[in-house]
């Protein structure tokens, strides 16, 4: 398996790896809902430095990019950032991904980790026809840390970095941590406020270490992807492999937003526009559980005794305390408020289909 910069850092933390995609990752270290508590109410500090980090520049990467990606690239203003996907021509979900524009003629793409190699090459089968592009496929050069939570801007600021309390969601700014120099936006997978951390991975050890002293007294602790999920759900934030893959589209997941009908074209468009305009089989919901129990992927969502569609990620909330799930139904049964079963082992459990995210953060 292949291991992260951060490595030594998760076995001193005490982490529990497990393979993941590929890496040899922590899933926890003090316990997965402990990790999620820290995150909601003090500070989590995240390892994604499994994630792909390509870096697509030149007079053309901006035009590259309006075709190979969903939204609207030519928004964004130097060191800002948006959600955004990759589609193949039948409007299928290759990757959900971040673009962020580092410089005029600069974007550095945040790809997940079980797709890295998948996009590089889809985009460099698409650049055959483009004038001054380059690729160039950074994940190993380059770390990334993620910290989240109420005490993230403090945390920085204590450490050096100038600017952060002012920092707005998805911007970003350059500072020096750890002798060297790191890119740090205010973006995140958690729900709360947040900052990711992109920098040498020779530096990303040191900055670990540094971040986690300096935190400790306000709570700060090292946080694994079993505590990622749990966080993520409670936004209803999808998940690729689980709530998005190739077989479903942005129209049916309802992620239209991030597809922008206004721009030139796009790999994809057409049968997404005919989605939007025709309407789709099949919608992504979000539900909660109306007796304490725990959906999980794959379970049958039942209406009556007709099978209506299937978990793709499903939990108990820590914060919630109540069993919060997604899953593909008919447009039908799509509706806010609606009352469906969730099949768990045998026993039909009432759910109702509510309006995302299930958590919202307190100002």
């Amino acid at each position: 398996m292949k291991r992260t910069p951060l490595y030594e850092g998760h076995v001193a933390a005490g982490g529990r790896l497990v393979d993941f995609a590929g890496w040899e990752m922590p899933i926890q270290y003090s316990g997965v809902v402990n990790e999620y508590q820290a995150v909601r109410h003090q500070g989590g500090l995240f390892d994604v430095s499994h994630m792909g980090r390509l870096l697509v520049k030149g007079d053309g990467a901006l035009a590259f990019l309006q075709r190979v990606t969903t939204n609207d690239a030519s928004t964004l203003q130097v060191l800002e950032s948006q959600y955004s996907m990759v589609c193949n021509v039948a409007g299928g979900i290759k990757d959900d991904i971040f673009v962020y524009r580092t410089q005029p003629h600069e974007f550095l793409l945040c790809v997940n980790a079980s797709n890295r190699e998948k996009i590089v090459e889809w985009l460099q089968s698409h650049n055959k026809e483009e004038a001054g592009v380059d690729i160039d496929d950074q994940s190993a050069a380059v770390a990334q840390l993620a910290l989240q939570g109420p005490a993230s801007a403090g945390i920085l600021g204590k450490v050096g970095v100038a600017g952060v309390e002012a920092l707005r969601p998805r911007r970003g700014l350059y500072a020096e941590l750890a002798g060297r120099r790191w890119l740090v936006t205010r973006t995140g997978y958690t729900g709360e406020v947040g900052y990711e951390l992109y920098g040498p991975s020779e530096a990303a050890l040191p900055l670990w270490d540094e971040l986690l002293r300096i935190g400790k007294p306000v709570g700060l602790k090292p946080a694994g992807l079993g505590a990622r999920d749990l966080l993520r759900l409670d936004m209803a934030y999808l998940l690729y492999g689980n709530d998005i893959g190739e077989e479903t589209t942005p129209i049916e997941a309802g992620a239209e937003w991030v597809v922008a009908f206004n721009k030139t074209d796009f790999i994809g468009r057409s049968v997404l526009q005919g989605q939007r305009d025709g309407g789709v089989s099949r919608r992504l919901i979000a539900f909660e559980l109306l007796e304490k129990a725990v959906p999980r992927h794959g379970f049958p969502i039942r209406s009556g005794d007709a099978s209506i569609g299937e978990v793709t990620s499903g939990n108990l909330s820590p914060l919630l305390q109540k069993g919060i799930g997604l899953g593909y139904v008919s447009p039908a049964y799509a509706g806010g408020g609606g009352r469906l079963d969730i099949d768990i082992r045998g026993k039909a459990v009432p759910a109702v289909v509510v309006k995302p995210p299930f958590y919202r953060r307190k100002a």
